[in-house]
């Protein structure tokens, strides 16, 4: 028997037995030759090609944690895809690959990755930033060129999962011009209060946004959270830290708010925000003190 078709007969019997691993090297040939000394896999033929799993951007997207060098050939592109780095990059003749809403993003400033989704025309980080150096409860940030965080009880761990709590003079980096990049990174914005209106809107208006906006189940939310995710947008109840009072941490798992960069007036000492709990459908907009600290998402300009 030709050593080709033994190896489709091996395939078979791989796909057949799930676990099953193959040690050695394997050629793939018409031939009959050996496998290059440096190959595991060694695919040789003057008249066939090497056909990879083709789909389309959206199903490449949809692939749950990829592996560091999978690759795939997309069909709306028409390029062959790569994953590397925590998003994917086209073998497109270019040194950069083209960014796409729904890839993760990169902040450069500290190695971070954020996952991304497209809401109606809006591209928005689905994960709340979580950047610079963490301060101690009942410190107050200052303009000192230096992004500064608070995490729920103090602990790192936190911002780990739920993204960083702000002011809002820090997350606007002690500017008061609406849609500014403040803490985002380059080419993200913090969203004006329209931009959130927008958001809601498209997902139905305020008395139902809510729930398409949670992170379903309890892991993150206390019960009896109904959300679904619906969006992506993958809201966590990530509660906030009063600066006024006692300098407590509240509301872990039962609230979200997240600031805008617009202010309730223009001589005023509030912001706006949107504000998302477990027990309701709805979402609620209204406006704080700026010293409160609370969670931001970053949008695509």
């Amino acid at each position: 028997m030709k050593i080709i078709n033994k190896f489709f007969l091996l395939m078979v019997f791989i796909l057949a037995v799930p676990g099953f691993t193959i040690f050695g090297q394997v050629s793939v040939t018409n031939d009959g030759s050996a496998p290059g000394n440096s190959a595991m896999l060694d695919v040789k033929s003057t008249n066939k090609g090497f056909l990879p799993p083709r789909m389309t951007t959206s199903q490449r997207n949809a692939i749950a944690a990829p592996e560091e060098g999978l690759m795939i050939f997309n069909i709306t592109t028409g390029y062959i895809d790569y994953y590397f780095g925590g998003s994917w990059k086209s073998l497109a003749g270019v040194s950069e690959p083209v960014f796409q809403c729904g890839m993760k993003v990169t902040d450069v400033r500290d190695g971070k990755l954020y996952n991304t989704v497209k809401i109606g025309n809006q591209c928005w980080m689905a994960e709340n930033m979580n950047v610079g150096n963490r301060l101690d409860s009942t410190v107050l940030p200052t303009n000192n060129g230096i992004i500064e965080k608070f995490c729920f009880h103090d602990l790192e761990a936190n911002c780990s999962v739920y993204g960083g709590l702000y002011t809002w003079h820090e997350i606007m980096q002690y500017s008061e011009t609406p849609g500014i990049q403040g803490i985002c990174p380059a080419g993200w914005h913090i969203p004006a209060d329209a931009e959130l209106t927008a958001l809601v809107d498209f997902l139905g208006g305020t008395d139902v946004a809510a729930d398409k906006m949670k992170e379903a189940g309890t892991a993150h939310w206390l019960a009896p959270n109904l959300g679904t995710n619906e969006s992506g947008f993958t809201g966590l109840g990530t509660g906030m830290q009063d600066f006024y009072w006692d300098y407590s941490y509240w509301d872990l798992n039962l609230y979200t708010f997240f600031w805008s960069s617009t202010l309730f007036d223009t001589a005023s000492a509030y912001g706006y925000y949107l504000g998302v709990n477990t027990y309701s459908t709805g979402i609620f907009r209204t406006y704080s003190w700026k010293n409160y600290r609370m969670s931001v998402r970053c949008l695509q300009n």
